[in-house]
């Protein structure tokens, strides 16, 4: 099972994208970045359902973003 996980351009905007969707009632959470990926800051937000509301979410918030990856869910 993969991880959808939204890259961010900075650890601040991961946390503030994780307040942002709490706020929405979706769960999100600030993780690493999945290796191999090398885009921003080194964090994103991993959300585990509806992550394609919550990417819409954060781009109408004026959140930078930087695209999505999946990460392999066993670690």
């Amino acid at each position: 099972m993969s991880k959808p996980m939204i890259l961010v351009s900075s650890i601040t905007y991961a946390m503030k994208s994780r307040d942002i969707l709490f706020s929405y009632g979706i769960k999100a959470y600030v993780e690493r970045t999945p290796g191999g990926t090398s885009a921003g800051c080194g964090y994103s937000i991993y959300v585990p359902n509806r992550t394609d509301e919550a990417e819409r979410i954060l781009a109408e918030a004026g959140i930078k973003l930087l695209g999505r990856a999946e990460r392999d869910g066993t670690s």
